[in-house]
Parts: C-alpha cells; structure tokens; sequence
C-alpha cells in the first residue's frame, strides 16, 4: 500500500468546467488527492477560483485533501494592433508567463518555508516546454509533466497554409528545433527534474535523443469509462461529422473541408464545427465557395453542456491537427463512444488505435486530403464499421482514463522518492 504522502503541485491553470490545460490542472490535481494530502499553486483564471470553491464546498471529503493557494493570472491584450502582436509574437505572452511563473515559485517557496513537511514537488502545467518554471530551486525532488511542445507542424504541410500562417509555423518550427536542443532554462530543468513525465511518444522520443532523458508516457487528459452519455453508434442514416476545438490553422480543419467537398453528393453527412477563433471567417468562406454550405454548421463557442449534447448527437469525431501534443477533445469524444477520424502522428498516433479510429497522413496537403476523403467514404459506405469503431472506442477511454493512469504517477513519485534523489527512468 502507498503511504500518503505530501505533495506540492504547480498548476498554472486548473478549472472544473473546462477542458484542454484547465481541464488536466483540475483532474490530475484531484486524482491525486484521492492518494495523498495536495497543495496546488494556481492561477485564479476566467472564474477558476469560484469554480474550484464551489467544487470545495460541495464536496468536504475532497475538501480535506487538497487546498488551492490562488495567484492573479496575467491579462492578454484583446484588441488593437497589441492584441495582434501578442497573438502572432509569442515572446511577449511567454514574457508574461514566465513572470507569472516566478511569482508562483515565490508562494510555493513560502509554503515550504513556513509549513515543511513536503515530500516532493511537482511541476504539472501548462504543459510546453519552454516555460519549465522555477520549482527546481525548491530544496524538494521534482517531478515535471507531463511535458509536451516539443511536435512541429509537419514541414511539407507550411505552404497549404497560406503566406501568413506558413510563415509563422515555419518561424515556429526553427525555434522549436532550436530551443529544445539549447534552451538553457529547459536544459537546466531537464537536470534538475528527478522524474520526468512526457505527453506523447514522440516527446519521449526527442527528449531521449537530445538530451540522453528517459520518460514516461502517461495520459495528460483522461477517458472517462462508463460516461453518462456513453453509447455506442448504429446509425442508419446519414452520417453526422463532428469537430471541437479551436479555430486555427494548425487545427486542419480546411482539409476536411475539401475531402467532404469532394464526396459523392448522393453520400448523406453533416458536419458539426464547434469552437471559434481567428481562422473562423476563412472557413466559413471557404464553405461557401465548396459549395457545401447546407450541410455544415458552425456553432461558435458554446457551454460545456451543449458541448456534450452536440458529441452525443454525432457519429464521428473529426480531429484533423497538424500539430498536438494529447489532445483532450479526442479524449472527450471516445468516452462518449464516437469513432475518431485524425493524423497520423504526434499525439494522436498515441491515442488512437486501429480499434477505434482510422488515421491519415499528414505529410503533405495532397496525402491528407485524400487520406481524410478515404476515411469518410469507408465510414459513410460501411456502417458496421462506425459500429465497431465505436465499440474501440469505448475500450479505449477504459484504457486511457484515470483509473489506468493515475497509478503511474503515483509510481512515479514513489520511484522518486526512493531514488534519494537520483535520477529515475521510466517503469514501462
């Protein structure tokens, strides 16, 4: 049996109601909790902090096990030519952020100082790489991760994206493939972490080949076994597609789009895309102009409720990314049963299994588009085959949620604790 232990965990962001980074603050924080006595460091970030004391005072047991101490977040800049310089010049967002980070450090310093009796440290999110934090300098061992940033758009797919954002992934691409091998802020953190936790394989991968720095893989956000709206699909009828997320180029949704347009008309689907952001316009233009505007509907943003509703409604999940690390989304969308059809590489390589998902090649616009056309005529001519991706599906939310992956880190702290400091590598 695990003793329970102390843990001092960094979450730079943490919510109850969200998913993606809030949504990994906020599960791994708690499931940890079920296991030791937890003080997480946090940002009090689009209403997280009255999100998390409503969670508290709901639920004393949870209550007794894990206290939040709560710092301002940084505000962005939301119009004007500052906001689009801090959209598409991400120094000044990491200057911010690293700041941020520091004033953490200085709450975490103080805890140890004045309360003791911490086991270790652990270093959760945001999940980059860039920005490791400062929880190393505390006299604790530090676990970090899971850390991920590490993917790239894939090179032969910058041009498809037009001059404006295939100029800032390829400006992206040099500094990832710089930073991660000479950042001396990453480099030192490497060093200092006793353990630590990658995103994805390909992650592990990097840091093992750069840096000589073994990891474990483990699930950055959870499958929910047995969820409410779990089921799974048997349609008879048209297909329904569905996407959530944010609007960006590197999403590739533009590429489902062409694949769609390019079906046989007589072929019945929808297609659901949920989320917003700065790409929207394009690609609602871009519906227009392929003609298929009667069958796709853009929702914009909406509440994690109809979020839910809207999975449920469809058929397949449509998640065509170009670059990732452990997208939540796909996550979300096995547990409630959908089939996932995305790229074959990065995280989503990870996640989805030839059991509940078909994948495609991302290499090149040509290679996706037609790999994503493929995919949707299998599915919509072979019904059975949704059928049985679905039912993968719901073995692989078993397989990736909290549940599976919980007592891997709490392995992992043990292997820390009992390395007296020494590095640890992974178990599995």
């Amino acid at each position: 049996m695990i003793p329970r232990r102390k843990i001092l965990i960094l979450a730079a962001v943490c919510h109850p109601d969200q998913g993606s980074e809030p949504g990994l603050g906020w599960n791994w924080s708690v499931r940890l909790a079920d296991h030791h006595d937890v003080t997480v460091v946090t940002s009090d970030c689009e209403g997280s902090r009255t999100a998390i004391e409503r969670c508290l005072a709901a639920d004393p047991a949870l209550a007794s096990r894990i206290r939040f101490e709560f710092l301002p977040w940084f505000d962005a800049p939301t119009s004007g030519l500052r906001a689009w310089v801090w959209n598409y010049y991400q120094p000044l967002y990491y200057k911010a952020y690293e700041r941020w980070m520091r004033e953490a450090f200085v709450v975490a310093r103080r805890l140890v100082v004045e309360e003791g009796g911490f086991d270790l440290c652990h270093q959760l999110n945001m999940i980059g790489f860039r920005e490791p934090g400062y929880l190393g300098e505390l006299p604790l061992p530090l676990v970090w991760g899971p850390v991920g940033g590490t993917q790239n758009v894939p090179w032969g797919m910058l041009a498809s994206l037009g001059p404006t954002e295939g100029i800032r992934h390829l400006c992206r691409n040099l500094i990832n493939e710089y930073q991660k091998r000479y950042s001396d802020r990453f480099c030192r953190a490497l060093r200092k972490a006793v353990a630590v936790i990658s995103v994805a394989s390909d992650t592990a991968d990097t840091l093992r080949t750069l840096h000589g720095v073994e990891s474990e893989v483990i699930a950055a956000a959870f499958g929910t076994a047995g969820h409410p709206r779990a089921r799974v699909r048997r349609p008879t009828g048209g297909l329904r597609f569905v996407y959530t997320g944010q609007h960006l180029s590197r999403k590739g949704v533009p590429f489902a789009l062409e694949a769609l347009a390019r079906l046989d008309r007589r072929l019945p689907w929808t297609f659901d895309v949920l989320g917003s952001g700065v790409m929207t316009p394009a690609w609602r233009r871009m519906v227009d102009r392929l003609g298929i505007a009667d069958r796709v509907t853009f929702h914009g943003f909406v509440t994690r409720e109809r979020l839910f509703e809207l999975l449920d409604s469809g058929d397949v999940y449509v998640f065509p990314s170009l670059l990732e690390g452990w997208p939540a989304s796909i996550a979300e969308a096995v547990s409630l049963g959908l089939p996932v059809v995305t790229t074959d590489h990065q995280g989503m390589r990870d996640m989805v299994t030839p059991s509940c998902g078909l994948l495609v090649d991302p290499s090149g616009p040509g290679r996706l588009v037609a790999g994503l056309e493929s995919a949707f005529r299998r599915l919509l001519n072979d019904r059975d085959l949704v059928t049985s991706l679905s039912e993968g599906a719901l073995r692989r939310a078993d397989e990736i949620s909290a549940e599976r992956q919980i007592p891997a880190v709490l392995q992992t702290y043990e292997r820390v604790l009992a390395s007296g400091g020494a590095k640890v590598t992974a178990s599995r």
